[in-house]
């Protein structure tokens, strides 16, 4: 329970936390701007964002509302919002009751229908002269649930108010096309071209995330330029930006348990291992003795724990030096490169072009799932029953 050594914020890495400037989701935010601009002067509006897990459209809609509420003070007028994750309350009822909560946290959790909970919002917007914004995060999970009614009496809510002071926008989010679900009542009520589609991130767009969350979570030189690289390739198979800052506080973790001050790519390849691994035993059975002896070979040459990648070069070397070890006859060029090719293709290494600093054109592999002294001593383990 001892302070990190080196973490100095760990808030910077809670999935709640919502950084002042979100990457590469500019055009989002702009987009949300123009189709809410309205709401300031007290317009309803619509609209959905959809995209995987992992893509920011909840850290995207928390920020815009958070933005658009202190325009909205500056300009004398109030604008609140609500954030209800709909898989939590997947009911119409629950989901008033948490649009409620927020006004009056003492508000009863029975004895209301949804109808008289509408009633109640009305009356306490009307006293506050309000608009509110109602996120329904993974709004599929209530309309699977409970249909579209609520939705529609949401977007609906001024129809029959007289009051010029009060008003309710909806934002859905959601994995999938949420509108598709929509009953047609509901559906006429939402403007399709209000539909924000986020896809996932790229390796170099998850870079520029990660690097934004060191500087904010880490003490200054406690993450190694190796380290991010590392988890940037990791994350960047699912375009995952959740996985990636999951990945830094697991690696984080194992740093400080091992009293390290620095966070190095063994701890990450741990922190893989962790979170989620492809490497079984299992699956390690189902190589030949080859493929083990090339896996093997890549092990060995990451066993320093401050490298993230090693050339072919460099694993070739100790390929040689494994199959001699073990009294195996070494392969030629041509065949080491196939083994480690099938390696890659079971999902045990990566395998990258150089970037620039590197001379010529080799490739840079990599060990994304499992410590590399964890892996060298499962396969020495299982050489020995395994023959030609």
């Amino acid at each position: 329970m001892n302070r990190s050594s080196v973490i100095k914020d760990e808030k910077k890495l809670d999935f709640d936390y919502i950084p002042e400037d979100l990457p590469h989701r500019e055009d989002q935010m702009r987009r949300l701007a123009q189709i809410f601009r309205p709401v300031l002067q007290n317009i309803p509006q619509t609209a959905v964002i959809r995209g995987p897990v992992g893509c920011g459209k909840t850290v995207l809609a928390k920020k815009f509302c958070l933005d658009l509420t202190r325009v909205a003070r500056k300009q004398n007028k109030n604008i609140e919002y609500v954030h209800i994750n709909c898989r939590k309350r997947s009911t119409d009822a629950m989901v008033m009751l948490g649009v409620l909560n927020y006004f009056d946290e003492r508000f009863p959790d029975r004895g209301f229908s949804v109808q008289e909970m509408i009633e109640v919002l009305k009356r306490q917007l009307k006293r506050r002269e309000a608009h509110l914004i109602i996120v329904l995060d993974e709004a599929d999970a209530l309309i699977k649930k409970s249909g579209s009614d609520l939705i529609y009496m949401l977007t609906r809510f001024k129809d029959e108010s007289v009051v010029e002071a009060m008003g309710v926008s909806v934002l859905m989010i959601s994995q999938k096309d949420v509108l598709a679900d929509l009953d047609d009542a509901a559906l006429s009520t939402f403007k399709r071209a209000n539909n924000i589609v986020m896809e996932k991130y790229g390796r170099a767009e998850l870079l520029d995330i990660i690097n934004q969350r060191v500087d904010l979570a880490f003490h200054l030189g406690t993450m190694s330029e190796q380290s991010v690289e590392l988890i940037a390739d990791i994350a960047s198979e699912f375009g995952d930006a959740r996985f990636a800052i999951e990945l830094m506080q697991n690696a984080a973790a194992l740093a400080s348990d091992d009293h390290r001050d620095m966070v190095v790519p063994e701890h990450v390849r741990a922190a893989k291992a962790n979170v989620y691994s492809v490497v079984t035993e299992t699956k390690l059975e189902a190589l030949n003795r080859q493929q083990l002896i090339a896996l093997l070979s890549v092990a060995k040459a990451l066993k320093k724990d401050d490298i993230a990648y090693v050339t072919t070069g460099e694993v070739e070397k100790s390929y040689q030096i494994s199959c001699e070890e073990f009294g195996d006859q070494p392969r030629g060029h041509t065949m080491f490169w196939k083994y480690l090719k099938e390696v890659e293709g079971a999902g045990f290494i990566g395998v990258k072009p150089s970037g620039k600093g590197m001379v010529g054109t080799t490739q840079l592999i990599s060990l994304p799932d499992v410590p590399a002294n964890v892996l060298a001593a499962k396969v020495e383990a299982i050489l020995p029953t395994k023959k030609e």
